[in-house]
């Protein structure tokens, strides 16, 4: 039987853990998995990104020009101010790969500049999965306000660019499944009209939606990462095949038997935390999975004094703040940093895929788990993806 191509693009992309899950499940649900562009500003996560989707034998060193209808940014948060002067982008891979990303994977770089046009037609599936941390706790709840130029709020772009399509695309043209992640916050009362508003939005655009609530740590990932995806189907599509959401959430009810240990690696010992052995901490107690205890006198911080059995799961793994330096205790009471590979790991990534990326050393070890806090757990991702017909 031949294989069914299946579309992806994917706006804020990152690295592209919705394009890894689609094609994790590719074979076995007889599909060919194609990324037919993505939206991504971010310079570290783009270079990520084509590391770890292509085979690259060699990468040559070149510049990468900036024009008018490109935005980028070296932190995530704000655009580049005269990045024409970086050396980042002269007579170099990292330039190599942004230029790539442009011109042979349809990378549209920043949103906000983005026509409904510029998106393919007959997308299978259209990730939009913006940012969180103008809604998260551990930011600033700045909210997703339409004219809050925050960066939450630039999900009223993917708002635009959808009725855009809808303007110029005939019904059967439309994406047939869009899926949104975001943090549980989003539910707040401080967030949840807005995201009520959303849902009607696309109520108006012709697509019905269906909300799961799930935790990693269900999903047989050695992580507990509890997120919101709103997964909405065009109703042309729904019609065709007769599609019906499935209650993923049923059929995952027990916590993942991959434990921390099972990722860790433990083989070089200059990697153990020699400045925590002088701490105590009383015994470990464990929660809905997590083993966790405390440096005693440590900081005034109880997330930064938090260490975890590595015989449990572990919490979110976050891109900045102590959650993004996870300490881990193995059964010989040694405490290490969770490491980019590790971090890879707990997102549901290959040692393999790491070695992609990492082999070029083109991004630094606090660049890479500074990546994986900002992504999606691929297991999750399968597991929705698994449902999808078409």
């Amino acid at each position: 039987m031949n294989m069914k191509t299946i579309k992806i693009f994917e706006l804020f992309a990152g690295i592209g853990t919705q394009f890894q899950a689609l094609k994790n499940i590719a074979k076995r649900k007889n599909w060919q998995p194609l990324s037919v562009g993505y939206i991504e500003w971010y310079t570290d996560a783009i270079v990520a990104w084509e590391l770890v989707h292509n085979n690259h034998k060699d990468i040559k060193l070149s510049d990468f020009k900036v024009d008018e209808n490109i935005t980028i940014s070296f932190d995530s948060k704000k655009p580049a101010l005269r990045p024409e002067n970086s050396k980042k982008l002269i007579n170099s891979q990292y330039a190599t790969l942004l230029s790539e990303s442009r011109d042979k994977h349809n990378n549209l770089f920043d949103i906000s500049k983005v026509k409904g046009t510029s998106i393919p037609k007959n997308i299978d599936i259209f990730t939009y999965s913006f940012p969180c941390q103008d809604l998260s706790h551990q930011g600033k709840q700045k909210g997703m306000n339409k004219d809050s130029f925050t960066r939450s709020g630039l999900l009223w772009q993917v708002d635009r660019i959808l009725e855009e399509m809808t303007w110029s695309y005939l019904p059967s043209e439309m994406p047939k499944f869009l899926l949104m992640e975001n943090v549980f916050a989003i539910k707040n009362a401080k967030h949840n009209m807005l995201y009520q508003t959303w849902k009607n939005r696309l109520a108006e655009m012709n697509y019905s939606s269906y909300e799961y609530v799930l935790d990693s740590k269900f999903f047989n990932s050695p992580q507990s990462r509890k997120r919101v995806f709103l997964l909405s189907v065009h109703n042309s599509h729904k019609e065709n095949v007769n599609f019906e959401f499935t209650d993923i959430v049923a059929n995952h009810s027990q916590i993942s038997k991959v434990k921390l240990k099972d990722i860790m690696d433990y083989s070089n010992p200059t990697r153990i935390e020699k400045d925590f052995s002088s701490y105590s901490y009383p015994d470990f107690k464990q929660t809905n999975g997590i083993i966790k205890s405390h440096l005693r006198d440590y900081t005034n911080f109880n997330s930064e004094n938090a260490i975890f059995s590595d015989q449990g799961i572990g919490p979110t793994l976050t891109a900045s703040g102590a959650l993004s330096r996870l300490k881990i205790v193995n059964s010989n009471n040694e405490i290490f940093i969770m490491n980019a590979q590790e971090a890879f790991r707990y997102m549901g990534f290959t040692k393999a895929q790491f070695d992609k990326v990492n082999k070029w050393q083109i991004l630094s070890e606090a660049k890479l788990t500074f990546i994986m806090g900002n992504a999606i757990v691929i297991p999750v991702l399968e597991a929705i993806f698994e449902t999808l017909e078409f």
